[in-house]
């Protein structure tokens, strides 16, 4: 018999209550003897020494259990923005997911961008109001505020009793509460639609099976309550999973295809892959494709997580999650086998700052590039770059907090005490017109690579893409398929010294050598013709900019207002509420990096706002930063070449 799996991510903007859902699901389950505590740092799903310090969850937890029949493969994902990365990896590899939300603070900034994710992807959902015991429970209020920015198809299963108070409670649904989510349900059915219209009592034995197919086709989405600290509610959540969603689809006997989602290092394992294999069967000692760097994988062990341990199963199979010894080389992203069976991922955010790293210790320098390096393989969004002549570690981040997480890690996990600079903005550059860019590599020999690409601007946000109208007989295709590696690498720096986006490159001309030419001779040309080209056509400077959301009381609007018009801001005809006022509308990162602490300030702690990255947009002439170029330029033709053939080193 086919083994039924749920691979189930619980996700929440932070401080919903997540981790302590995660662990009253498990206790239930028998996964775990007692429910862990958040704040005493006890929690199976916080297994970094950093989490159960800060009572905050910095890497994705999967842990397997077994619930009425149902292997569930449950991944806690971290609810903070600055570690929205790891959310984003799990997202592709999850079948169905709880999103919580708190009942006094309802739905926030990064709950709405979670939701968008999951709409895009297309994955069924459970929504799980929580904290209803709390002062300022309103959770009619979360419900209707679902409906309005979510979907009109949030269906109420039940409903809170003694709201508000800390003997609250759960009940099931009456009056016009039921009477409301019956109209929902039977909308979705025909026949139990016109039963409805007819005013016959709707029994839960009639809605149950509508609810039951709806919800995995995203036509409806449940909204339960309860207190997870109490474990209330609970069990109707885990029942819910069980009951709503669908198994995983996934055939064993077709060939193997899988993606690998995380990525950690142990002292006697080495790497360790979490896959999600979509089809095929994996074994102890299997030899696999690994289709994104092109090479053979040895899988050496097979296991699952049970939290702070791994166990043995020796296999893997179609539809599971599993964790992979003996691949020392894959990164996270790399797909196994087929990779037209892999579903797309998804961008959540992106990192918009940038801080160095320096030890406190120089002696610690080349060891602390080896670790960040590491760290980075972990969390390939932290983008790792040593710029080794200025003898300079820069890192990627998404916020404040993120930096405080790796000053902790170095320092615990490495024994290498290292400071962060202040943070700063992450600029791009696109081209401002189209034209050419083309090197001629053909000394000293042995080498000879010919290039010649025609550079244009994409549409915003789209990218980079690459295409060759160069045939294998000019440019071998082994030599061509180089020269799409090395792209991105080429075009970290720009003429203005950020990465260069949102353009198009297509290889026009070139040729090879049957004797001289060498694959990187490729990698070599491109560098300098591209930032040949680049500084022909000239770059646009792009600023990120964010959207924002600010309720405040109607007296402090004008300030407000004032504040983000002089931040560049754009603003969006404002909301009443009351006597609050919502204030919606876009600014760019590099004026209101403190606006939050202002707007505190400002409004005597009154205002609540969020913010969330939007897009790259261009700079004002006069702003944004340009910076020089990080090393040899390829631009200085005869030292960068000389560079590169490993003559001289980034110091001369």
């Amino acid at each position: 018999m086919k083994k039924r799996i749920r691979n189930l991510g619980i996700l929440a903007h932070v401080d919903a209550g997540k981790t302590t859902v995660t662990e009253h699901i498990l206790y239930l389950a028998g996964a775990i003897r007692s429910v862990g505590n958040v704040d005493k740092g006890t929690s199976l799903s916080d297994t970094m020494d950093v989490e159960k310090r800060r009572g905050i969850s910095v890497r994705a937890t999967t842990v397997t259990f077994e619930w009425e029949g149902v292997q569930v493969n449950l991944i806690d994902t971290p609810g903070h923005v600055d570690f929205a990365a790891e959310v984003e990896r799990s997202l592709r590899v999850l079948d169905c997911a709880i999103l919580v939300v708190s009942a006094v603070e309802g739905i926030q900034a990064h709950t709405e961008t979670i939701w968008a994710a999951l709409k895009a992807l297309e994955i069924p959902v459970i929504l799980f109001v929580n904290k209803v015991d709390r002062m300022g429970s309103d959770m009619a209020a979360v419900v209707e505020d679902a409906r309005a920015r979510f979907s009109p198809d949030i269906v109420q299963l039940n409903q809170p009793v003694d709201e508000g108070n800390t003997e609250a409670s759960i009940r099931e649904l009456e009056g016009e509460t039921l009477k409301e989510t019956a109209e929902r349900i039977a909308a979705k059915d025909d026949s139990l639609l016109e039963r409805y219209l007819d005013e016959e009592t709707l029994e839960w034995s009639d809605l149950a099976p509508v609810l039951t197919n709806a919800v995995p086709q995203r036509e409806l989405f449940p909204v339960l309550c309860g207190v997870a600290k109490n474990n209330i509610g609970v069990e109707a959540l885990l029942y819910g999973v069980i009951t709503y969603f669908a198994d995983t689809q996934g055939e064993g006997g077709d060939p193997v295809s899988g993606v690998v989602f995380h990525l950690e290092h142990d002292s006697k394992l080495g790497r360790i892959a979490g896959v999600r294999l979509f089809a095929g069967r994996l074994e102890n000692r299997d030899t696999v494709t690994n289709a994104t760097a092109e090479r053979e994988e040895k899988v050496t062990q097979i296991k699952r997580s049970a939290g702070s341990r791994f166990e043995d199963t020796g296999v893997l199979t179609a539809g599971d999650i599993g964790f992979v010894c003996g691949m020392p080389d894959v990164q996270i992203g790399d797909m196994l086998g087929d990779p037209d069976r892999v579903p797309g991922d998804y961008r959540l955010s992106e990192p918009l700052l940038s801080v160095q790293a320096i030890p406190e210790d120089e002696a610690d320098h080349t060891r602390l590039a080896e670790v960040l390096l590491q760290l980075s393989s972990e969390d390939p969004h932290l983008n790792f770059t040593w710029f080794e002549d200025e003898r300079e570690l820069h890192v990627k981040i998404m916020g404040a907090i993120q930096t405080e997480i790796l000053t902790e890690v170095l320092g615990t996990r490495f024994g290498i005490p290292t400071h962060f600079t202040e943070p700063t903005v992450i600029y791009k550059e696109t081209p401002a017109t189209s034209g050419y860019g083309n090197e001629q590599y053909t000394m000293p020999k042995p080498c000879w690579a010919i290039v010649n690409y025609l550079i244009e601007p994409g549409d915003p946000g789209s990218g980079v893409s690459f295409a060759s109208e160069v045939g294998v007989n000019d440019i071998k295709a082994r030599y061509q398929k180089e020269i799409a590696r090395s792209i991105d690498g080429a075009l970290k720096q720009g003429p203005k010294g950020w990465e260069a986006t949102d353009l198009k490159i297509t290889l026009v001309e070139g040729s090879d050598h049957v004797q001289h030419s060498r694959a990187g001779n490729f990698k070599l040309a491109t560098n300098i013709a591209l930032l040949r080209g680049l500084t022909e056509t000239d770059t646009i400077l792009l600023e990120p900019i964010l959207v924002f959301r600010i309720e405040v009381p109607e007296a402090y609007i004008g300030k407000v207002t004032s504040e983000i018009i002089g931040g560049r801001g754009v603003l969006d005809p404002a909301e009443s509420k009351g006597a609050r006022v919502i204030q919606s509308g876009r600014i760019p990162l590099a004026t209101s990096m403190d606006l939050p602490i202002k707007l505190s300030s400002m409004t005597s702690g009154t205002a609540k706002s969020s913010f969330r990255y939007a897009c790259y947009e261009p700079c004002p002439s006069g702003q944004g930063v340009v910076r020089p170029y990080h090393g040899i330029s390829p631009l200085d033709r005869s030292k960068y070449i000389l560079k590169m053939r490993g003559a001289i080193t980034e110091s001369v």
